[in-house]
């Protein structure tokens, strides 16, 4: 049987930029599904994320679950993008 995610509800992560730039935004995890098609190095998750990269914005797209981070405690700063 294959693991599924289970979340209580909404969680909070950051979404790590794809490409060597720019620092992790903050996010919201709405929803988790099996990736229709996924990379041979990618997750065969990927979750539904709202994020606001920038003032007066909400961008709401899937995500591959390889560039999130669970944001543990609300108070630190992102992780270093390496």
């Amino acid at each position: 049987m294959a693991f599924h995610p289970h979340e209580p509800g909404a969680r909070h992560v950051w979404v790590q930029t794809t490409g060597e730039h720019g620092p992790p935004v903050a996010g919201v995890v709405l929803q988790w599904q099996l990736a229709p098609i996924h990379n041979a190095g990618g997750s065969p998750w990927q979750a539904l994320v709202a994020t606001t990269p920038f003032a007066d914005a909400l961008v709401i797209s899937w995500v591959d679950a390889n560039r999130l981070v669970p944001l543990r405690d609300p108070s630190p700063a992102p992780p270093a993008v390496t």
